[in-house]
């Protein structure tokens, strides 16, 4: 089980906090996660074009799909985070895990099956190289709370510590916001919105957002 940093302030204290990158913590994250974000346009605009348009997206499509992208962010040495019994969870992708950008070979191979979900990440990298260049640095992502549980400040212990590392590292840390929802709580924490993406027919909006950025 990785260290996970801690905070000493009153309200960190109460949450459980916890990571590790076992069978178990990669399922939860991807179940926790698709159930949270099951109507969320931008998963269902990316679910519909990979399952096909005639076919009625379903949780366990999204929970599949999220599942492969865990493996992938795991496979890099990413971390797997949760609070109180998984109340919330996210991974964390460290400097030297956050995946490389695709080329523009990898992009075109992918646009002949799915060419929103291309242009999304096409556009989202691009967006990132824009802002932070070739600079390392942190990454999260499916931060989710369990829709089912209520747990006071889980969702700042599994943010806040992390946010306090990359800056005493002086480290930026990136992240995708899929929902208005998230893009507030990111706020909240201290990011900031450097670019807004459209995808899809529909023009569904995805926020870029960093934190500690310009490095203080």
């Amino acid at each position: 089980m990785e260290a996970v940093p801690r905070d000493t302030s009153k309200t960190l204290s109460k949450s459980r906090i916890t990571s590790s990158n076992t069978l178990e913590y990669r399922h939860k994250l991807a179940d926790i996660s698709s159930r949270a974000t099951f109507s969320d346009p931008l998963n269902s605009l990316f679910q519909t074009e990979r399952i096909g348009p005639l076919s009625q997206v379903k949780v366990e499509d999204l929970y599949e799909a999220t599942l492969i992208r865990i493996e992938t962010k795991v496979g890099l040495g990413s971390q797997i985070v949760e609070a109180d019994e998984f109340s919330a969870v996210a991974c964390w992708e460290p400097p030297g895990a956050v995946h490389q950008n695709h080329s523009d070979e990898e992009l075109e191979e992918l646009a002949r099956t799915r060419p929103v979900y291309s242009g999304f990440i096409r556009d989202i990298e691009a967006a990132r190289l824009e802002c932070l260049g070739e600079r390392n640095c942190w990454q999260l992502s499916l931060m989710a709370r369990d829709p089912l549980r209520t747990s006071k400040g889980a969702v700042r212990a599994i943010i806040e510590p992390y946010v306090e590392r990359a800056k005493k590292e002086k480290v930026p840390i990136w992240c995708v916001a899929g929902n208005e929802r998230a893009r507030d709580v990111y706020s909240y924490f201290g990011f900031e919105v450097v670019k807004v993406i459209h995808s899809g027919l529909e023009k569904v909006r995805t926020w870029c957002m960093v934190c500690n950025w310009p490095l203080e």
